[in-house]
């Protein structure tokens, strides 16, 4: 098989850097989730070249675009939606299938509902699904003084996150069998590494694209109550999910209700890293879609 072809594009506040396998085919593009990159669902999209036109690309902060990316207002993950919808405009403009993971599918739901012309279908793989009122909960404990430990949350984890390596392989030894990554094939991390380090200056130093401080700011802007988005989605839409990941029971019921005909497609076995576990059933949904849509 092809592999992709890194490509830039220009807009009006930066460019963008994203992968594409072409084809005379259908459009997919797949979004990354939060402190991703394009390149690291390389395994997952490259069987899927010659069926799609696949185009995957860096979001805002991430690998190797250069839009801006200051924590604040841009964190904000209907600016990632807005981003989508540029690179979709510019890509083909005709309706693709869109497909994401974590924050990837909650940004491709916003442009199916803000943008229905851009989507034919599309394929959510383990979305963010934040519960309405979390966020309100969690004033309530700061004001009853039972935050929860430092560091136990994503967002603070993310923020104390190593940036810098002294090289490519000691970023690989680093992260190859251990916490989130445990599950993932070897290869998959080096592509995630590939995608997600840039050079230093520094003989063979390397640092992360997605700065710690930028992933912790989208993490907590993570838009509570999300799932009820689904009823301004008009195409079909295929969610995928694992037991113990971020779509919990009660917000992927939201969205099979307020669809109305959503598919969904729980996967035994998996965490939220369900992409790099089991990319088979991913690719499957994906494709069975294109018939569907």
């Amino acid at each position: 098989m092809a592999e992709f072809t890194r490509k830039k594009m220009t807009l009006a506040d930066g460019e963008v850097s994203y992968l594409e396998w072409a084809a005379e085919a259908p459009l997919l593009h797949f979004a990354h989730a939060t402190g991703f990159n394009a390149e690291t669902y390389r395994a997952l999209l490259t069987p899927l070249q010659g069926r799609f036109r696949v185009a995957a690309a860096d979001q805002r902060g991430h690998g190797f675009t250069t839009l801006p990316a200051v924590p604040g207002p841009a964190a904000g993950w209907t600016t990632f939606g807005g981003d989508l919808a540029r690179i979709l405009d510019r890509l083909d403009g005709r309706p693709a299938v869109l497909a994401g993971h974590s924050m990837g599918a909650i940004t491709s739901m916003m442009v199916a509902a803000a943008r229905p012309e851009l989507v034919r279908g599309l394929v959510l793989v383990e979305p963010v699904l934040v519960p309405r009122f979390s966020r309100q909960l969690m004033r309530v404990l700061r004001f009853l003084g039972r935050t929860p430990p430092p560091g136990t949350d994503l967002a603070t984890m993310a923020a104390k996150r190593r940036a810098i390596f002294p090289s490519f392989e000691m970023a690989l030894s680093a992260y190859r069998g251990r916490g989130a990554f445990k599950t993932w094939p070897e290869e998959t991390i080096a592509d995630y590494l590939r995608g997600g380090l840039l050079p230093t200056g520094n003989g063979t130093e390397m640092r992360l694209a997605c700065e710690p401080l930028w992933e912790s700011a989208v993490f907590r802007n993570a838009p509570p109550g999300i799932a009820r988005l689904a009823s301004q989605v008009r195409c079909p839409l295929t969610l995928i999910y694992a037991g113990g990941g971020t779509a919990k029971a009660r917000e992927v019921a939201i969205v099979a209700r307020r669809h109305g005909s959503a598919r969904l497609i729980q996967v035994p076995g998996t965490t939220h890293f369900l992409p790099m576990e089991r990319p088979d059933v991913v690719q499957d949904e994906i494709t069975r879609l294109l018939t569907a849509a």
